[in-house]
């Protein structure tokens, strides 16, 4: 048979505060308990019924996930509604048998932690006197839970990563798509959490925050090292030993690099403020040279190569302290 929808089980409409949904459950327990209804047995299948859907209703994330997915998404049928009543009455109570009360039922069945005034008060209405409405619940006493953090990655290029930019996110909030825009600051790196308060998981308390994640995608050419950015740049042999000027790319567009005569390679040439933006500074971009040798010399072209190496002798090792 087909479950009832649980706002229906319990008499409210969806939607209800939290402290309605309490008292509606109050109202249907001292109804259908099973001590209260022994020449009805079909009170003890309602009591059931009722005790599942309070589960479900009372728990803010369970709730959400009803909301959004019916029964299939809270795995309706694995809960309370089968067992003994007295089992039921129990986890509705809150009661876990240590040091609290007990009441026995007729049954036998022994509920734990039960102020019994609630069902003096069913069947003889409110009167006073001993333990007549004098106890709060553990249940009654828990605050709804805050909703529940939630993360979400992002995929950046490295120029956004660097520089900061601002991304539409579609996020899901019970029953609701929400669309926003989640500013990511410049100089976050891999793994990089932002918090958005207020965007997880919703509760009638308070809701639950959202984490970005962020996961930047590796460039072709730049690479990060702190706020400062590299990049190699390969000269030709000639232009490491007599001097150029080149054209770089940086993250701002191109510049003119001047390459100083007798540049060696591994030697970082400096383009100031074009690295990484962090907190309102910016690192460097540093370019490292990488001297590219021409191949297939000629015999002329090697013969001219060893009357320089004559003129010029270089040991490159002699200050390596090896």
């Amino acid at each position: 048979m087909a479950k009832r929808d649980y706002y229906e089980v319990l008499g409210v409409p969806r939607g209800t505060s939290a402290d309605e949904i309490k008292k509606a459950h109050r109202r249907l327990v001292r109804k259908y308990h099973p001590d209260m209804n022994k020449n009805n047995p079909a009170a003890t299948e309602q009591f059931k019924e009722v005790q599942e859907a309070y589960d479900v209703l009372s728990d803010s994330q369970k709730r959400q996930n009803y909301d959004q997915f019916g029964h299939a998404g809270v795995g309706a049928g694995a809960g309370p509604a089968g067992g003994d009543p007295g089992e039921a009455f129990r986890r509705a109570r809150g009661g876990n048998g240590a040091g609290g009360r007990q009441w026995r039922t007729q049954d036998g069945t022994t509920v734990e932690d039960f102020d019994i005034g609630d069902i003096l008060e069913g069947m003889f209405g409110n009167r006073s006197g001993a333990g007549a409405g004098t106890r709060r619940t553990r249940a009654e006493r828990a605050e709804p839970a805050r909703g529940s953090d939630v993360e979400n990655v992002v995929t950046l290029t490295f120029a956004q990563a660097a520089r900061g930019t601002t991304l539409p996110l579609q996020i899901q909030r019970g029953n609701q798509t929400e669309m926003i825009e989640v500013k990511i600051p410049p100089g976050v790196k891999d793994g990089s959490r932002i918090r958005i308060r207020g965007k997880g998981m919703a509760s009638y308390v308070e809701a639950g925050d959202l984490y970005i994640v962020t996961k930047i995608h590796a460039h072709p050419y730049y690479r990060r090292e702190d706020m400062d950015v590299l990049l190699d740049l390969p000269l030709s042999l000639y232009e490491a030993l007599l001097g150029a000027k080149v054209e770089v790319p940086t993250l701002d567009g191109s510049v003119t690099l001047t390459i100083p005569r007798g540049t060696g390679s591994g030697a970082k040439l400096k383009i100031k403020n074009r690295g990484v933006e962090r907190s309102g500074e910016r690192g460097d971009q540093l370019c490292v040279i990488k001297i590219v040798i021409p191949k297939d010399l000629t015999q002329e072209e090697k013969r001219m190569v060893l009357e320089i190496a004559r003129e010029h002798p270089l040991n490159p090792r002699s200050e390596s302290g090896w």
